[in-house]
């Protein structure tokens, strides 16, 4: 079983939380943001449901 790692860094001048979330296999419960929220996946699979409907996609990134 891969070992779930959770980064978490906050920028006091920027005032940005970052969020890194490596070997998540499980589903987080329902819920919603009162802020903007920007996902990236640099490799893997980020399923989405919203409004009863699933979206699904795979990525692997590449170098720039």
């Amino acid at each position: 079983m891969k070992k779930e790692i959770r980064t978490v860094v906050y920028d006091e001048e920027l005032r940005l939380e970052a969020y890194r979330f490596e070997g998540i296999a499980k589903a987080f419960p329902n819920h919603f943001h009162e802020h903007y929220v920007i996902g990236f996946v640099e490799k893997g699979q980020r399923t989405l449901s919203c409004r009863n409907k699933d979206y699904s996609r795979v990525w692997e990134c590449s170098s720039f």
